[in-house]
């Protein structure tokens, strides 16, 4: 058997104000090509495929345009599965229609325990869901952390399985180890969200959605095929494309397959007269630029002028006193924090004191009930 696996496409995507949907657009056309060269089984989508909730009506047309080629034209199964960044209900939307043509969209907890049955193969799916999901799901109010949910559906899924069959795992969440870029966002603020390899050990191969980078963890039989395309300056040196696992008796390869964007991102960085003069070593005018410059303290409104020259610039750093002012590179430092360190950090600067444990909690609270909410 052979088995497609991709995840994050978040389509919809906005990076610095700039739409990516053109971008993605182009990526699926050769993400369909490619399919069309390896005629898989199935491909597995392991969440994120929306980057928000509410997409747009471009973002859904695109998705259908995509699905319909690669299900009705090409006759493939898909299995998807929901992330943090999709709504259930707008992804779950014609689910028992779609299955009727081998579309399997799984949202909900209570499928866990009831895997789509391929050619001998058992898939098995794990949507994202938040912490107090997993609690109310199993009427368990003493979870509290990622950890202690996943390994409770774990040992759910592993009651209601057969041990002796091929069982395959797809999920969307962060195993330990695994490396992280700027725009994954957290799934619960002030709880570790990180989980242990170890629980997965009743599967033979895990599909894993949420980090973007490909090679994120080493492991045997644990993947991430990463997103179809760079989304943060943080994803600059990543490969971005898809997975090929192959199916043979009790052996199981996982191999990746690049795919080539219309455009990449660069960060680059010189003199802004060296910028402005077209001196500086740039892979392309048209990829979405991020330019750390010096001297240019003196010039009205650099990102126009840039801009002018370099139509994708998305972003404009002066470095000019990167190393002599302090607080700059505490502000710049602040792009590496999680939300309820910058707040603490906040409190401390304006006002020379600590939050007390109180104030910390309820600060917890309110971005997990945001993060909760946006999640919906």
């Amino acid at each position: 058997m052979k088995i497609i696996h991709t995840a994050d496409w978040h389509l919809g995507r906005m990076l610095n104000g700039k739409s990516l949907l053109k971008d993605q657009a182009y990526i699926l056309e050769q993400f369909v090509t490619a399919m069309k060269e390896e005629q898989p089984d199935v491909i597995v989508l392991a969440g994120d495929v929306y980057d928000t909730s509410y997409p747009s009506k471009e973002a859904i047309q695109l998705l259908e345009r995509t699905i319909d080629t690669l299900n009705l034209s090409l006759n493939i199964s898909l299995i998807i599965t929901s992330g943090n960044h999709d709504g259930k209900e707008r992804l779950n939307y014609g689910a028992r229609w779609f299955e009727k043509s081998n579309i399997y969209i799984r949202t909900q907890l209570n499928d866990m325990t009831s895997p789509i049955t391929i050619k001998d193969v058992n898939f098995y799916t794990l949507p994202f869901a938040t912490i107090s999901e997993v609690q109310q799901f199993f009427q368990q109010d003493k979870i509290e952390t990622h950890q202690q949910a996943i390994d409770l559906c774990m040992k759910h899924m592993s009651q209601h399985m057969n041990h002796y069959a091929r069982n395959l795992l797809i999920g969307h969440m962060t195993v330990q180890g695994g490396k992280r870029s700027d725009s994954e966002r957290p799934l619960t603020i002030g709880t570790v969200e990180s989980v242990d390899r170890k629980s997965f050990e009743d599967f033979k191969h895990v599909m894993l959605g949420h980090l973007h980078h490909p090679f994120s963890i080493d492991s045997d039989y644990i993947s991430y095929s990463g997103s179809l395309l760079q989304y943060s300056f943080s994803e600059v040196s990543q490969p971005k494309g898809y997975r090929r696992v192959i199916v043979e008796n009790e052996d199981i390869k996982d191999t990746f397959v690049p795919l080539e964007p219309k455009r990449v991102l660069e960060i680059v960085e010189g003199n802004y007269e060296d910028a402005i003069q077209e001196k500086l070593n740039i892979k392309s005018k048209d990829n979405y630029l991020h330019f750390k410059l010096k001297n240019m303290s003196h010039v009205t409104d650099p990102m126009m002028h840039l801009k002018q020259i370099y139509p994708n610039t998305l972003a404009l750093t002066n470095i000019s006193f990167e190393f002599e002012n302090a607080y700059l590179e505490k502000y710049e430092a602040i792009e590496q924090l999680d939300d309820k360190t910058i707040i603490n950090n906040f409190y401390e600067d304006i006002t020379s004191t600590e939050l007390t444990a109180t104030q910390k909690s309820k600060i917890t609270t309110i971005l997990n009930t945001l993060t909760e909410e946006s999640d919906k």
